[in-house]
């Protein structure tokens, strides 16, 4: 009896300290909460933090950031946290705590900062202006087989827009194959440039799509626009490869073994069936005989 109570208190007490570790209050200096966010909230820092955010905290948090996600986690949107300093979050993350990791030594501090300001908009859309439609054009480099996207302005001036992320895709039979950078954000003259990677296959005449979009941007509405070019290598369709007798051929290109093989099967199922009904009938007419 009295093992049971000396096993029974130590669960209690290691119970306990589990409880207490989930449940201690952060510990921030009055220094660390009042500091200040360095960045502004512009169009580059706005993709940065969203994408931070996307990489590094949504698998926990949550896609709205409602702690919604793989591990119940603290809703970073809730009336709660928002009343927390920048000084405070950017410690927390930096530091972290119980299940939350810490990210000193996985994210610069400039992406820290960046997804504070992201999580502040979320909950605030008003702190960044209403979107407004920008025009995106792609222009190519066939020395260079790069591709190059401009944005501007939709009046007759055309001016330059800086800082907006472009996403950059290629066609696929399947969806969209993303290429480029992460983050790739226009020039003071309103373009940014891509390589074209090396490999893609094309189409038969080895003619390749390249998507350029502005999407998810809480300063410019989405847009796209497509060019196409023969960089790809061409789809073989009619090498010899393919002229032959295989697996993957079709009817007329199948391996004489598999034909065999195949229909035997078939011929050999249909005549066990017609096996059992011939003598279905056959015991149906010897009852017939054997009652009279």
């Amino acid at each position: 009896m009295a093992k049971l109570k000396i096993s029974l208190s130590i669960i209690l007490v290691i119970f306990s300290l589990g409880v207490f570790s989930q449940s201690a209050q952060w510990m921030v200096s009055s220094d660390n909460a009042k500091k200040p966010n360095p960045l502004e909230i512009n169009p580059k820092n706005m993709a940065v933090g969203k994408n931070t955010f996307s990489k590094s905290c949504k698998a926990c948090h949550g896609i709205n950031a409602d702690g919604k996600g793989r591990i119940q986690s603290p809703s970073l949107i809730s009336e709660t946290f928002q009343k927390q300093t920048d000084g405070v979050i950017f410690y927390k993350i930096t530091t972290g705590k119980d299940k939350m990791p810490s990210f000193k030594a996985k994210l610069k501090e400039e992406e820290i900062w960046s997804v504070i300001n992201y999580l502040r908009v979320l909950v605030n859309p008003s702190a960044v202006p209403p979107a407004v439609d920008v025009k995106l054009e792609l222009s190519a480099d066939d020395g260079q087989k790069s591709i190059t996207a401009f944005v501007h302005s939709l009046d007759s001036t055309k001016q330059p827009i800086q800082d907006v992320d472009i996403h950059f895709y290629l066609k696929r039979d399947f969806g969209l194959m993303r290429i480029g950078e992460p983050a790739n954000n226009t020039k003071a003259d309103g373009k940014v440039t891509v390589n074209f990677p090396e490999n893609i296959i094309g189409d038969l005449d080895g003619k390749v799509t390249v998507i350029a979009k502005v999407e998810n941007n809480f300063l410019y509405n989405d847009t796209e626009s497509a060019i196409g070019r023969k960089w790809g290598t061409a789809l073989v369709s009619g090498d010899e490869k393919f002229n032959h007798r295989a697996l993957w051929g079709g009817r007329d290109k199948s391996p004489l073994w598999l034909l065999f093989m195949a229909n035997g099967i078939i011929f050999g199922v249909w005549a066990v069936i017609i096996y059992v009904i011939y003598n279905i009938f056959r015991i149906k007419k010897a009852g017939k005989i054997f009652i009279k």
